[in-house]
């Protein structure tokens, strides 16, 4: 279940000299954030998924991620947004669908430990899950800022099948 965030304080503020338009600026950002994620209140020992928006800047927008045992997201991409995750602690299984030309599907599964990180583009479709043994904090920076999140479900005879789309706002959920 994904619950809705909260504020513990404004956003941290970067000024960049220039957009962010590659997975290295962003993984640079995201690594640098993931040796603060623990600081974070609310997010040492979650009892559902939760998230904090952590910085933001005209460029890229960030977020801390924490995931109790059996967290988890269902299959989704990120709108029009790049992005990076990187693990601050714990572990990470990351499965990725692949769609293709004949309409099938397959997947890639990944386990990410501490310091592993992922990147993606737009119409990257994914879902993350904390198997444990114990809870995970994840740093997620996306360019643009993340206004939306389509979520699918895996069909094998019909591929990628869309079930919702949320929007979010400055890092919260658009109800």
């Amino acid at each position: 279940m994904t619950i809705a965030p909260w504020r513990t304080a404004g956003p941290r503020r970067r000024s960049m000299d220039r957009p962010i338009t590659d997975s290295a600026g962003l993984l640079a950002i995201a690594e640098g954030l993931a040796h603060t994620a623990s600081t974070w209140p609310g997010m040492e020992d979650p009892s559902e998924r939760c998230w904090r928006t952590i910085a933001v800047s005209e460029m890229f927008e960030a977020w801390v991620i924490a995931w109790p045992v059996g967290g988890s997201i269902e299959l989704h991409d990120h709108g029009d947004s790049t992005g990076v995750v990187v693990v601050a602690s714990g572990s990470l299984v990351e499965t990725s669908v692949r769609s293709y030309r004949d309409g099938s599907i397959g997947t890639v599964t990944e386990d990410l430990g501490t310091g592993e990180h992922v990147g993606f583009g737009p119409g990257y479709v994914h879902d993350m899950l904390n198997e444990g043994p114990g809870p995970a904090l994840s740093i997620h920076v996306y360019s643009p800022a993340l206004r939306m999140m389509n979520f699918f479900e895996a069909d094998h005879s019909r591929g990628l099948v869309p079930v919702r789309m949320d929007e979010y706002r400055d890092g919260l959920l658009v109800l």
